[in-house]
């Protein structure tokens, strides 16, 4: 404890508020300056903004500090399928340090290890799982058995990762700026997607022709359940109402 309080005695309490000034005078001069859905998104269902490359390139520029990159570990199995980079980026100005970051990228990540064919590969071992997707289409979500020709791709998330964590490190930017949300903007743009093609599709027949699946989901639940349980209705149709019902919830009977 005693050690604790002869730091803060040792602190210059008026060179501290003028640091923490300056810090938030560059956060607002940051905020004005970056460009919203280039340089930083906000991905649905968050608060936060999440800090995209061209962004912490941007700032590096304000910083004049660039990137030097460092392999911490690396793995390449090709026989195996398996690619993992594990790197350091250390951001500098005239040679000297100024932050540093980690980033680690691997091709058992889902985004890479898996992928979606319409019909499972007559010589395929690997696991399988049948899948209905955005619309209301039968895919089979396999395993990936071409890996080798994503290995630079994941190096470059690898390195990326480590770039925009490093970038963070620069005058407390993890405060208005996160990293974490970006790599899950995919599977919240897919559920997006999902819900709005389910509902926006439009019928051709019916009492509602013209109208969409949304437009009956929400003023006629009979109907709407008619078309999702007859047998006689577009097998489309009736996926996209299944879809629509799991997103949105069940309606009540009576509505």
């Amino acid at each position: 404890m005693a050690g604790n309080v002869n730091i803060i005695d040792n602190i210059d309490i008026n060179t501290v508020y003028d640091t923490m000034r300056k810090i938030n005078q560059m956060h607002t001069v940051l905020q004005n300056s970056l460009v919203k859905d280039y340089d930083y998104g906000i991905i649905p269902g968050t608060t936060k903004p999440t800090l995209l490359k061209p962004g912490g390139e941007k700032i590096c520029m304000l910083f004049n500090v660039y990137p030097e990159y460092e392999f911490l570990k690396v793995t390449e199995e090709y026989e195996k399928n398996f690619f993992s980079y594990n790197l350091k980026c250390i951001l500098k100005r005239d040679g000297e340090t100024m932050a540093e970051g980690v980033g680690s990228c691997n091709s058992k990540e889902k985004k890479y290890r898996y992928i979606f064919v319409n019909e499972v590969p007559e010589n395929y071992l690997g696991s399988s799982e049948k899948v209905i997707d955005k619309y209301g289409n039968t895919k089979y979500k396999i395993e990936n058995q071409d890996l080798c020709n994503f290995a630079n791709t994941i190096l470059k998330m690898a390195k990326k990762r480590a770039f925009i964590d490093a970038v963070l490190q620069l005058a407390s930017l993890s405060d208005i700026f996160t990293q974490d949300l970006e790599d899950f903007g995919e599977i919240i743009n897919y559920s997006r997607n999902e819900k709005s093609t389910a509902g926006d599709i439009k019928l051709e027949f019916g009492k509602y022709k013209g109208k969409t699946l949304k437009n009956v989901y929400e003023t006629d639940s009979k109907y709407f359940y008619w078309l999702k349980n007859n047998d006689k209705t577009d097998d489309s149709i009736r996926k996209a109402c299944a879809n629509l019902e799991k997103l949105e919830g069940v309606l009540p009977s009576n509505q």
